[in-house]
């Protein structure tokens, strides 16, 4: 697939925003860029193993950025790249809720008290717990 003009113009701002940031955590040598179907798939990893990435599906119209197991969509391109900034420098946090029945997801940036992002499917789970995740290429 060639990429299109709308596609290569948001992937040349990631790649500038990504070298203007300082992120020790960022394995730099392995970003993958792949396409799919009309897409571009990015793959940010982390130099952790246990260390969380960041995914992006990069469309003429869209992006979503994904956080496993979250994923957010945007419209406007400015905006996918602040919420990708933020993912690097650690300011987001997502908390995901078990219970038997239900998994609820929050997603909270800044530290603040009310998240920005909620989300409840009805996944199977043998136990309640409750894990906070935290994202970022800051060390």
């Amino acid at each position: 697939m060639a990429v299109t003009p709308p596609i290569r113009h948001f992937l040349d701002e990631l790649e500038g925003l990504l070298d203007s940031k300082d992120w020790p955590g960022l394995d730099r040598t392995a970003v993958t860029v792949t396409s799919i179907h009309a897409a571009a798939r990015v793959e940010l990893p982390h130099r952790k193993p246990d260390g969380l990435g960041i995914e992006l599906e990069v469309h003429d119209q869209t992006v979503k950025v994904i956080y496993w197991p979250e994923h957010v969509t945007f419209t406007r391109r400015d905006e996918a790249l602040k919420f990708v900034e933020m993912l690097g420098d650690g300011r987001v946090v997502l908390v995901v809720r078990r219970s038997p029945v239900w998994t609820s997801l929050q997603s909270f940036r800044d530290n603040l008290a009310l998240p920005f992002r909620k989300t409840s499917e009805p996944w199977l789970n043998l136990k309640f717990r409750t894990e906070r995740c935290h994202f970022g290429f800051i060390d």
